[in-house]
């Protein structure tokens, strides 16, 4: 097809969609293999070792179109990233992240292994079909698949004092302002299982960073875009590290320190183990990678702005984005 099929136009972001069957699901042959969809409310349901059957912590109900998670995909995401074993006191070990390897060569950036570019991962990043391309940074190296996509991430905090101290977070997904989003790092943290507000906390550039990872997360249904990984860049090692190792032997000693001491940051750390295992049931694997200051220019200048707008937020919101 071409942008001149009305087939493919009808698919614009401002058109009907035209493919939908009534049972809600459609299909896209023609490929190495059918791709199948559906246009459904997706609560996600995960089931515990007991068969006990519970919603991820800081899940909603979503209505999306989205690829039907590949069980090979889900399978694979579940080993690398599923909690192995029990902690302290019976707790159940976290989910956390796989660890991005480093480049081999000193000179592959996040430029140099990604490139910008208008891809539908659903069909392996074939151009003309009947969805809606998004750009996105994609992996040069993965170019004939097209299904690992990259979004940096920061965060900075202005320490003037434990009383004023102001932070601000940031990540970048696409080229262009549509795809930078930045925001103050509110004052309370994610809401308690019960519902309750979540607790106040000063301002820390380790919040900030943390909490950067959780809004690029959660911005997008990024596993209904079809990609098999997701990789999120920092320069932030506390928050690399934690992410792929530490919230697991944090977890195992009830959230101790070697030391004894409370682990800091709990609740963003528990929110962001919780959008790990929304990512793993979706077939998506999640990587972070930690990269040099010098490569995470742009996100680290809108963080700084964020921090020094001066804008005071108090309740943890939810960066949305859609169709973008």
């Amino acid at each position: 097809m071409t942008s001149r099929d009305p087939d493919y136009d009808s698919e614009r972001e401002d058109n009907p969609r035209r493919v939908l069957n009534t049972d809600g699901y459609f299909r896209k042959d023609g490929a190495t293999r059918p791709f199948v969809f559906k246009l459904e409310e997706f609560k996600p349901r995960i089931v515990d070792k007991n068969g006990k059957e519970h919603q991820p912590r800081g899940t909603d109900m979503i209505y999306t179109v989205r690829p039907v998670p590949n069980p090979i995909l889900v399978q694979h995401a579940r080993e690398v990233m599923c909690p192995s074993s029990e902690g302290q006191n019976g707790e159940t070990a976290i989910w956390t992240a796989t660890l991005n390897p480093p480049p081999s060569e000193p000179t592959a950036s996040p430029g140099t292994l990604f490139a910008p570019r208008e891809v539908n991962t659903a069909t392996a990043g074939i151009h003309n079909i009947r969805l809606v391309p998004r750009r996105r940074y994609v992996s040069r190296i993965d170019s004939l698949k097209l299904k690992t996509m990259l979004i940096t991430v920061s965060g900075f905090c202005i320490d003037n004092g434990p009383a004023d101290s102001r932070a601000g977070w940031s990540f970048i997904f696409r080229p262009g302002p549509v795809g930078l989003v930045s925001g103050v790092l509110e004052r309370q943290g994610p809401e308690h299982d019960d519902g309750s507000p979540g607790s106040v906390h000063g301002a820390t550039v380790t919040r900030a960073e943390i909490r950067a990872a959780i809004a690029a997360l959660e911005f997008r249904v990024w596993w209904g875009e079809g990609w098999e990984r997701l990789i999120i860049a920092s320069d932030s090692e506390y928050l690399v590290c934690g992410a792929t190792s530490w919230m697991r032997t944090w977890a195992a000693r009830g959230w101790r320190t070697s030391g004894g001491a409370r682990v800091k940051n709990r609740d963003l750390w528990e929110k962001l183990a919780g959008l790990l295992e929304v990512f793993a049931e979706g077939g998506t694997e999640v990587s972070f990678w930690q990269i040099p200051k010098r490569w995470n220019v742009e996100a680290h200048r809108a963080a700084k702005e964020a921090a020094e707008s001066g804008e005071v937020v108090e309740e943890f919101v939810k960066p949305t984005g859609v169709m973008v």
